[in-house]
């Protein structure tokens, strides 16, 4: 052969094109992407309001309860009891405080003598009885509306001093 025969060949191993902008699959799998990530940001978002809230509930049912338990205390009635001692057959009185007045199990009577104002809930639950002690409960904010597990309580008990 001679040398006027051979051309000059040129092999190319990848033959490059260039692409101008995307597919639509690549345009579609970025958009699922982008939507998921956003509907992510916006889950965790929920949840911090939700926990937000639970909190500003809960620091008020605290504050409510604990300026009723200081009114209980600084008005008590006090009432004159006698016990038996049994060594010396003597009767022993004492004076003990009695939160009769403030007993309730009614839920808008002690709402009102609370004066508590909660955010997306009401009080499920709230009880004053003679002996001083104040037990609130309330539900609290949850992704889930039909969770009955989210419930928070509060007590505090003005007791004998």
């Amino acid at each position: 052969m001679s040398q006027k025969n051979i051309k000059n060949v040129k092999y190319h191993l990848h033959n490059y094109k260039f692409q101008q902008g995307t597919t639509i699959v690549e345009a579609i799998v970025a958009i699922f992407v982008l939507s998921f990530g956003v509907l992510a940001l916006m889950l965790a978002q929920i949840t911090a309001v939700n926990t937000s809230i639970n909190a500003a509930n809960q620091g008020e049912v605290t504050r409510a309860v604990q300026n009723l338990v200081e009114e209980m205390r600084s008005q008590p009635k006090l009432v004159i009891s006698e016990r038996l001692d049994d060594a010396k057959l003597a009767k022993i009185q004492f004076i003990v405080k009695d939160y009769s007045e403030y007993a309730t199990t009614d839920i808008n009577v002690c709402s009102a003598r609370l004066n508590v104002h909660l955010i997306n809930t009401t009080l499920n639950n709230c009880e004053i009885n003679a002996n001083g002690n104040v037990r609130v409960t309330w539900g609290g904010q949850s992704l889930n509306d039909n969770d009955k597990t989210d419930v928070f309580s509060y007590s505090l008990t003005a007791g004998q001093s």
